[in-house]
């Protein structure tokens, strides 16, 4: 399809061609307004005149009667400088001029004569007025006097009927001028809007053909609606990618995870098979076997259960279980616990909490939060060195809660990463674990809208979780 007819589909198109309507109607009805104000004009104008001629007219019947009217009139149609007027004096047994008035231009009573203004066709009265077309309109005053007699003063229109078509015509101009600008540029937003369209339809067809970099482009030098929903967009993107990277990396990282267990346990089956159809197999240990195999299934079922953890914490269903609880207690406890832990590894435990501390929120998951991360001290952590842990309610009015140790830490260039699920630093992946644990409590940071940072605690690492008020 071209790109006029991609443009004559549009919606945008179609809604400026709306506008454009709508806007020729109000301009239309606006300048017959202006039309209509300026015939009105121009007629009082008219009739001012003709009232005005018809009072001298009057003036010199009263001074000399029928006389001397009959003579102004005969010398005022011979003027050659005022052809704009007609003068006639008609007795109605002649003809009656008011017949040819409409009937809904009543008449104006004045004081001493009735005077009616009314616009009739010149061939009504051709026949008293000379060197004048039958076809004009005339505006005329007539005025009715004693012994029957008619006065009639009238006024050409063809001027003012010329100024009027003409700004009929102007109008007209003006509307097609107007409708077809707004036509115009209608076709033009359309088309930047096409493009805009276009940039968006080919990074999804780009992202569906597994090309995830894509991105909508902004222009910088603009802040309208399209470039901030864009950059939504955009942001979306980004998040999309990095999930699909995550989740990209959890299955390589869970199979990895799965395949070790799962390949001791199938050499183990074998090697016990193989022993139980030698010579030698009284000296296989069944107890030795079972323990290391029931060991194997305890990882992978930990490894299960923390990811499933994690997907219940992020789908924000312990929601519904929060209630307001004493932190001071949940320490208090878990200070018990760990205390013992250190007696037992030579550690040096301190703890220090303020009073009255309360949070909102599941109490069964923060208490996970703080066992793993006391649990990743204890285990870096080398044996006469310095595990601390202490709660504080900052100058923000929020409860925070500080876990340090002087073990081997972790590198700043890895703070954001170990968050990742089955991230590890140890690459071979040879130490224990499964590399979810700080995962967990990235998602349970999360869910309570709390915030969690890493630093350097020269030496080990010190990490800070504040909760808001």
């Amino acid at each position: 399809m071209s790109i006029l007819g991609r443009i004559l589909r549009t919606s945008v198109f179609r809604l400026s061609l709306l506008y454009a309507l709508l806007f020729s109607l109000i301009a239309a009805a606006a300048l017959l307004s202006v039309y209509k104000f300026a015939e009105n004009q121009i007629e009082n104008q008219i009739d001012r005149r003709l009232k005005l001629e018809t009072n001298l007219l009057l003036e010199n019947y009263r001074k000399r009667t029928l006389t001397g009217l009959t003579e102004d009139i005969n010398i005022y149609n011979k003027q050659e400088g005022r052809p704009f007027y007609i003068y006639a004096l008609i007795h109605q047994r002649k003809l009656d001029l008011k017949q040819f008035i409409p009937v809904e231009q009543t008449p104006e009573i004045n004081k001493n004569q009735t005077q009616i203004f009314a616009s009739i066709p010149l061939g009504k009265i051709i026949e008293y007025v000379n060197d004048r077309k039958d076809d004009q309109t005339v505006r005329i005053l007539l005025t009715l006097l004693p012994g029957g007699y008619q006065l009639l003063v009238g006024a050409e229109l063809e001027e003012t009927q010329d100024l009027l078509n003409q700004l009929f015509k102007a109008s007209l101009i003006a509307i097609s001028i107007i409708f077809a600008l707004s036509i115009l540029i209608g076709s033009l937003m359309a088309r930047r809007m096409l493009n805009r369209i276009n940039a968006v339809t080919n990074t999804a067809d780009n992202i569906i053909d597994g090309d995830l970099s894509h991105r909508i482009p902004v222009m910088d030098d603009r802040d309208n609606e399209l470039d901030r929903l864009s950059r939504s967009l955009n942001r979306m993107l980004d998040r999309n990618e990095e999930l699909m990277i995550g989740t990209r990396e959890v299955s390589n990282n869970l199979a990895h995870d799965l395949r070790n267990p799962l390949n001791r346990i199938r050499h183990r089956i074998e090697s016990a098979k193989l022993d139980k159809n030698s010579k030698t197999g009284d000296e296989f240990k069944f107890d030795d076997f079972a323990d290391d195999t029931i060991e194997d299934i305890d990882g992978v079922i930990s490894t299960f259960n923390a990811l499933l953890s994690i997907a219940q914490i992020e789908s924000g269903e312990p929601r519904k279980d929060w209630t307001e609880f004493s932190l001071n207690e949940l320490l208090h406890d878990l200070s018990e616990i760990y205390e013992i832990v250190a007696d037992e590894q030579q550690i040096v435990w301190q703890y220090t909490v303020d009073n009255n501390l309360n949070v909102n929120g599941n109490k069964q998951l923060i208490a996970q939060l703080f066992t793993n991360l006391l649990d990743n001290a204890f285990k870096y952590s080398p044996a006469k060195s310095t595990i601390q842990l202490s709660a504080i309610m900052n100058d923000d009015s929020n409860v925070e809660v500080t876990i340090s140790d002087q073990g081997t830490g972790i590198p700043e260039s890895e703070h954001e990463n170990v968050f990742k699920r089955f991230h590890r630093l140890d690459s071979a992946r040879s130490t224990e674990g499964n590399g979810l644990g700080l995962s967990l409590v990235k998602a349970v940071v999360d869910l309570h809208n709390a915030q969690i940072s890493l630093s350097d605690n020269n030496p080990g690492l010190m990490a800070k979780v504040s909760f808001q008020s």
